[in-house]
Parts: structure tokens; C-alpha cells; sequence
């Protein structure tokens, strides 16, 4: 089973999100905060995938993305941003896959969207394992 880590600031979505991937027989853990998501990773790793909201308070995603490609740069990252009061979510999610997101989602997105690009950047990570 495939484990993934999803790092949202916002409650509702985190746990929507965590359903719609356990639901796809994911083995799933949240994290609220980019403090608590690289925890995870030092402590609980490896993960087959890691989702990453943009705008969080604190530390933003750009920010944890670059902390965790200091930690693994072979790990699996997707961006997920709604844009923001001042930015544009295209921008963002573009600058994310500049700095090391294998894929973006656009917020709101729906499971289909969802389970499309977490299936392409599996198998895009197992085809690159078996090479």
C-alpha cells in the first residue's frame, strides 16, 4: 500500500482529502502544519508521496517543499493551491514544480482530478525505480 503525506493548514480539507485517498486504498496521514509534516518525514518516512498545500501559515509551502528536497531529493512532491486573496493559483502552482513538485492541483479539485495525478507521479516514481 502506498503511503502518502498531506500537509493542509485548512481542517475541512485536510480531512476530505485524507477520506478521498483512504477511500482509494491509500495509507494516509495528515499533517495541519509544515512543523508537524517534516517531522513525519524525519521520524516516519519513507513516503511514496507527499501532497503540499501552498498558502499555510507559518511556514508556507514553497518554503516546506525546499526543506524537504534538502532532505530527500528523490521525493515525490504535489502542490496544492486555491491562489491566495493577492496571487493567482496558476503562478504559484507554477513556481511550485520551478522549485521541485512533480505535479500542481488546483484547489478546488475534485477525487477524479485528485486520483488522476496521484496515479500519473506513482507510476511515473515506479517506472523510474524498475529503470
Amino acid at each position: 500500500m502506498k503511503r502518502i503525506l498531506v500537509i493542509d493548514d485548512d481542517p475541512q480539507f485536510l480531512a476530505m482529502t485524507t477520506l478521498m485517498l483512504r477511500e482509494g486504498a491509500y495509507e494516509v496521514v495528515p499533517a495541519d502544519s509544515s512543523e508537524k509534516a517534516l517531522a513525519l518525514l524525519d521520524h516516519e518516512g519513507p513516503w511514496d508521496l507527499v501532497l503540499c498545500d501552498i498558502l499555510m501559515p507559518e511556514q508556507d509551502g514553497i518554503e516546506t517543499i525546499l526543506a524537504i528536497r534538502r532532505r530527500d531529493k528523490n521525493q515525490k512532491i504535489i502542490a496544492m493551491s486555491g491562489g491566495g486573496r493577492y496571487l493567482h493559483s496558476n503562478q504559484v502552482l507554477l513556481f511550485s514544480k520551478d522549485i521541485g513538485a512533480q505535479e500542481a492541483l488546483a484547489k478546488p479539485f475534485t477525487s477524479t482530478e485528485l486520483f488522476r495525478v496521484v496515479q500519473l507521479v506513482l507510476e511515473e516514481a515506479d517506472a523510474s525505480a524498475g529503470a
